[in-house]
């Protein structure tokens, strides 16, 4: 029999040795549904040993593989705690300090007025730097191209004006990480691909595990990445063309990862200072503490620290969780655009936490606090989130309960009070909502992120959007706009392929999920419009007719 006909009829493969748990069943029933489709590897680690290692779905859907334990997959922004490590070694080696300001390695990087971005800024996310990803969609640039680091400089190096001050906030930015590559470039003398190989992934025997710079590499063992379609088919997604590292291109196994894992409780690889490196959060130029150190989220779940990071890119997708203080990890490496490993890994992290502690603090965090419906009211309004007016929300009161309609991506759903003036979503409680009555400003947390929000007022829609019409051309995008009405949405074309279809939000704002553009006219001329989305602020758009 010819062994891929022997391995095309299995739904998964099982790698443990260990006798079949309840954990075991509990996993395959979340995976049940990946069968003759990509799927995923999926790995947890309990005291420094693998006790589970499964794999589900097709590796390579040509000529059905199944996905094992040395399935290799691209990682994702996983590879951005690799870049860190890098650059803490560089730092112990004496080439460079975390502390120095970028433009000691990148000459090319302007300083926008006079406000030093250091190499820390770009480890925490905190330089407010534009992210080159983000231009390259506005410029329709297709990432099946070839792409280089130098690329990427000319991108980041071009921009006319950055996101914020350095050190004001937080906003994740994958051009940060890029910098970053190319600082371990110039300060080592080879590339991050080399270094990484040589002083990580070398000394800890993870002989899978490399970050792809040559696009041709024949990579045995290998996932290539899926999405699928409207009618149920798959098809490939799998971006080689970007061979780079610093943001990504980390290709591994759930195997070698494991030995990466242990280097957090006993280091071969950077010594005990590597791991306090990994400890120390970014902190904003306000004193606030951000939730981000070194290429990893340091969160709380239940009781328990958790220190994760996700990555996603082509029709890749997956995850490394680890619980510190419990010893137990829990990775997931897919080829399934959309397997959304993010909420599996929590559903098996649920597993592993000792029933009675997460039960505990279930509870703790799910206290209700009862508000009378007239005090509710004092929480109604209409709201804008600050720096990015094509984003509102209103929050209003439906029979007893306090709701919140956010109108970029149309969610509507109930608040609970757990005090005066604070709330989560019902079903969500890391989903949190203060509001401060005094200044009218509301404050909402993730799990990862936070906005603040002031109280603002209705608007009326114009009927005529024709002012609005015309081209519209970036420097820092190196593309021209076309604006055009269609009765009460403006449509957004770059060549002749609408891109965006916006609807009014306020005078002159207009918006479509997290993207936004806002118009300034002078003298009843539209003079420009500038564009706001998730990583990108006051990008500026000049009329040309």
């Amino acid at each position: 029999m010819h062994i891929s006909n022997f391995f095309s009829g299995l739904i998964f493969i099982v790698f443990s040795s260990t006798a079949y748990t309840q954990i075991d069943k509990n996993i395959d029933e979340i995976y049940k549904g990946f069968t003759d489709s990509p799927g995923a590897a999926v790995a947890i680690y309990e005291d420094g040993s693998v006790t589970f290692r499964k794999g589900y779905g097709i590796a390579n859907m040509d000529h059905k593989i199944p996905i094992q334990s040395n399935t290799v997959f691209d990682t994702g922004s996983i590879s951005k705690q690799f870049t860190a490590a890098c650059i803490f070694l560089l730092e112990q080696q004496g080439k460079l300090s975390i502390d120095d300001p970028i433009q000691k390695f990148l000459p090319e990087m302007p300083q926008y007025n006079g406000e030093v971005v250091r190499i820390r800024n770009l480890i925490n996310h905190t330089s407010g730097l534009r992210d080159y990803v983000e231009i390259m969609v506005y410029a329709g640039n297709s990432f099946n191209n070839i792409f280089t680091e130098e690329m990427g400089l000319d991108i980041m190096s071009r921009q006319m004006e950055s996101n914020f001050t350095p050190g004001e906030k937080f906003m994740y930015n994958n051009g940060g990480y890029l910098l970053l590559a190319i600082i371990v470039r110039r300060a080592s003398g080879i590339s991050i691909g080399q270094f990484a190989a040589k002083h990580i992934f070398e000394p800890l025997g993870m002989k899978s595990t490399f970050i792809l710079e040559n696009p041709n590499r024949i990579i045995e063992n290998s996932a290539t990445g899926y999405t699928r379609l409207k009618k149920g088919d798959y098809e490939k997604l799998h971006y080689l063309n970007v061979a780079i590292g610093g943001d990504g291109q980390v290709y591994t196994t759930v195997e070698d990862l494991h030995k990466w894992d242990n280097n957090f409780y006993g280091p071969k690889v950077g010594g005990k200072a590597l791991l306090e490196f990994f400890n120390e959060p970014g902190i904003l130029n306000n004193g606030n503490v951000t939730n981000y150190s070194a290429g990893l989220f340091i969160e709380e779940y239940k009781g328990h620290k958790i220190v994760q990071h996700t990555g996603a890119w082509g029709g890749f997708v997956g995850g490394i969780f680890r619980l510190p203080d419990l010893k137990k990890t829990v990775v997931i490496l897919s080829n399934n655009r959309f397997s959304a490993p993010h909420i599996k890994s929590y559903q098996i992290i649920d597993m592993l936490i000792p029933k009675a502690q997460s039960k505990i603090k279930i509870q703790d965090e799910l206290k209700t606090y009862k508000l009378k419906k007239r005090l509710l009211r004092n929480y109604e309004g209409l709201f804008e989130v600050k720096g990015e007016p094509h984003r509102r929300l209103l929050t209003y009161l439906e029979n007893d309960s306090l709701r919140v309609k956010q109108y970029w991506n149309k969610k509507d759903f109930v608040l609970v009070p757990t005090a005066k003036g604070r709330f989560f979503e019902k079903n969500e409680p890391y989903h949190k909502f203060y509001f401060d009555e005094i200044n009218d400003i509301l404050k909402i947390e993730e799990r990862i992120s936070s906005i603040e929000t002031k109280r603002t007022i209705p608007f009326e829609p114009l009927v005529d959007l024709s002012k609005y019409e015309g081209e519209y051309y970036s420097k820092d995008v190196g593309s021209t706009y076309v604006i055009k009405s269609e009765e009460t949405t403006l449509k957004v074309l770059r060549g002749e392929k609408e891109i965006y279809s916006l609807d009014q939000v306020s005078k002159h704002v207009f918006g479509q999920d997290l993207l936004g553009i806002q118009f300034s006219e002078f003298n009843g001329e539209m003079q420009y419009f500038l564009l706001q989305d998730r990583r990108v602020r006051n990008l500026k758009f000049i009329k040309l007719k």
